[in-house]
């Protein structure tokens, strides 16, 4: 089948709206947001009390291990300081003695540092619950038909979302409501 000049301009000219129309309806109805959870977390109330529940754990841990490490890092510094005045067996029985002690100490770290990833589960997953919700209500209100998360900027992305304009920026509307909802309970 052969077309001649004005049926092929025609024909490309019915594909292009064909393409074209759906996009256009599409692009204007669309209301796209960003969020920064990151900062919301950082700035918001309930977030500043988490952070400082978990920065209390950690100094805990810190205060209780910080003497068990200094003994441990005394005894180290003395095998090799008397490595050369030791005899072999006094040298092994030592140096036996250090591992022992720094797979004890290792494992006491790895068990605080389970417990704080607990903690921090325990924590934070009634807040970033409750967060996710409010953004879905506010969407559903404000008319939005997508919200993307923005933590990170430009390359850096994990969300995949390089660039995004402040204007649709919602963080500091969602830390608004946030800190308002936590208020009221």
């Amino acid at each position: 089948m052969k077309f001649k000049q004005p049926d092929k301009f025609i024909l490309l000219m019915s594909l292009f709206f064909l393409l074209v129309s759906p996009l256009q309806a599409l692009s204007a109805g669309l209301k796209v947001g960003t969020i920064s959870l990151q900062d919301v977390l950082a700035q918001s109330n309930i977030g500043k009390e988490a952070q400082k529940q978990l920065e209390g754990k950690v100094q805990e841990f810190q205060q209780k291990f910080s003497k068990e490490q200094e003994g441990l890092e005394a005894l180290g510094a003395e095998v090799e300081k008397k490595r050369s005045v030791w005899s072999k067996d006094i040298l092994e029985e030592k140096e036996r003695d250090y591992q022992m002690k720094m797979r004890e100490f290792k494992l006491k770290t790895d068990d605080a540092q389970f417990e704080l990833k607990q903690l921090e589960k325990k924590v934070m997953e009634p807040i970033l619950k409750d967060l996710h919700e409010l953004i879905a209500e506010y969407g559903k209100k404000e008319g939005y038909t997508m919200i993307f998360e923005n933590t990170r900027k430009g390359l850096t992305s994990r969300t995949g979302l390089l660039y995004a304009a402040e204007e649709i920026d919602i963080t500091k509307e969602i830390l608004k409501l946030l800190d308002a909802r936590t208020n009221k309970k």
